[in-house]
């Protein structure tokens, strides 16, 4: 027998036919990871050591060139994937945002979580940093071969880049206009001497200053900076240490 019933009464029918379903549970949408949790789980495979001329983690200098174009682009890149890394780093579940939070973390993790130094603090000193009176000397090195760059470029797993990157200590600002000097020597490869180009007047290139140089064999080698500030400040040297 087929029931029928007034027009009126289908909304009120529709209502009660879903309250007798049984309850489902929420599907709770997946958190998205921070940019710490993706490097310690899958980039520091290669930014903690430098692996294939990765740029380290927290080494500003080394990413200033991978980042000429601004942020976006490196993110777009990093999606394609270039030289050793694969597509969005190997995770193909990594999101855009995702995915821009382990960039920004490995450029600066102390900046990335929010955590600003005191005012007053120094300026953290490492293998890759001096604090020389009020200059701060960050040191970049990676492989020619990594750079993307329309300028023409030696080649080759000898050729690295060295850059050099100037920052005022008291009001963070880039040192633009100074003149710079790196001389790299090892005992066995002898000693080069060149001057450092600036790679921008402004932006975020300015204060960086870089040149080409060849390092061969796994000794190592000593990479002194010379600084000679812009209106005739005191010149500065600072020294590091690298090993292939």
């Amino acid at each position: 027998m087929r029931m029928h019933f007034p027009r009126h009464a289908a909304p009120f029918l529709v209502s009660l036919l879903i309250a007798a379903l049984p309850a489902l549970p929420a599907l709770a949408a997946e958190p998205e990871r921070t940019g710490e949790q993706i490097v310690r789980q899958q980039c520091s495979k290669c930014h903690e050591t430098g692996e294939h001329g990765a740029p380290r983690i927290d080494d500003r200098a080394a990413w200033v060139p991978r980042m000429r174009q601004g942020l976006d682009a490196t993110v777009r890149s990093a999606i394609r994937g270039h030289g050793a890394m694969p597509a969005r780093g190997g995770l193909p579940d990594l999101t855009d945002t995702e995915l821009r939070a382990a960039i920004l973390y490995m450029f600066y993790p102390a900046g990335s979580m929010a955590r600003p130094a005191p005012p007053s603090a120094p300026a953290a000193e490492g293998a890759n940093a001096r604090l020389i009176g009020n200059m701060e000397i960050h040191l970049g090195i990676m492989l020619a071969d990594a750079i993307r760059t329309q300028e023409k470029k030696p080649s080759g797993r000898d050729q690295f880049h060295v850059n050099v990157t100037l920052r005022d200590h008291t009001t963070r600002e880039a040192v633009t206009g100074a003149r710079v000097e790196a001389r790299v020597s090892s005992p066995v490869a002898g000693t080069q001497t060149r001057e450092l180009r600036p790679l921008a007047r402004e932006g975020d290139l300015a204060g960086s200053y870089g040149n080409y140089f060849r390092m061969t064999g796994a000794e190592p080698y000593t990479i002194t900076v010379k600084v000679r500030p812009p209106k005739g400040g005191q010149p500065v040297e600072a020294r590091f240490n690298f090993k292939r």
